[in-house]
């Protein structure tokens, strides 16, 4: 599993990381399992392309496909993270590589021995590499997730912050209003003062 303590570009390098160790491991036992079947003389030592279509060359062949197919997985799942992918390539370039598995072990099921320890092991690394795939679309999307949620709690922030703004020009335009207000109340306190004393004196000199 992936540490989650990373960072998740460094969780997508880590899953990267891990299918290709997967992948390398699975074409070390594919040579292994052919070189078996060689010599058991299941399978010819010369390829013969019109025998076995796209699995021409047996198992080293197939396990080159799966290999080919997690390297475009692991584009996928990059340009998506950096956001110039798509999920559906995504997903559509995970379901090559258990595709391209699972053909692999159809063709070691038709001809290999099913006690084989080569063949344990070929089985094995090839449900190491679609464990690998699956972590690695699994931590893809999670990026994605966590991207969106930093975009809506950043609209968020935003839309608080514009409130706020909002709330305090309104705060300053009540305040200001309140002085004029009061400003009005002594300017006419002031004039009814002045014209009240000087009423008061006119009254008095007649």
């Amino acid at each position: 599993e992936i540490d989650e303590n990373l960072s998740f570009d460094e969780q997508i390098l880590e899953a990267a990381k891990s299918i290709m160790n997967a992948t390398s491991e699975l074409i070390t036992a594919a040579t292994s399992a052919q070189k078996e079947l060689v010599d058991q003389g299941k399978l010819s030592s010369k390829s013969n392309s019109d025998a076995h279509g796209q699995w021409s060359q047996g198992l080293i062949s197939a396990a080159r496909y799966v290999a080919s197919a997690c390297h475009v997985l692991c584009d996928a799942a990059n340009e998506l993270v950096q956001g110039h992918g798509t999920k559906e390539k995504l997903i559509s370039s995970a379901k090559q590589v258990s595709s391209n598995t699972a053909a692999l072990l159809v063709a070691c099921k038709v001809k290999a021995d099913f006690m084989s320890q080569s063949m344990t092991r070929l089985q094995n690394t090839s449900n190491a590499v679609k464990r690998a795939a699956d972590i690695l679309v699994r931590t893809a999307q999670q990026a994605i997730d966590m991207q969106q949620e930093e975009k809506q709690i950043e609209v968020s922030t935003r839309l608080v912050s514009g409130i706020a703004q909002e709330i305090k020009c309104k705060e300053a335009i009540l305040t200001k209003e309140r002085e004029l207000d009061e400003a009005r109340n002594r300017l006419k306190a002031m004039r009814l003062a002045k014209y009240g004393h000087n009423e008061q004196d006119s009254n008095d000199s007649t």
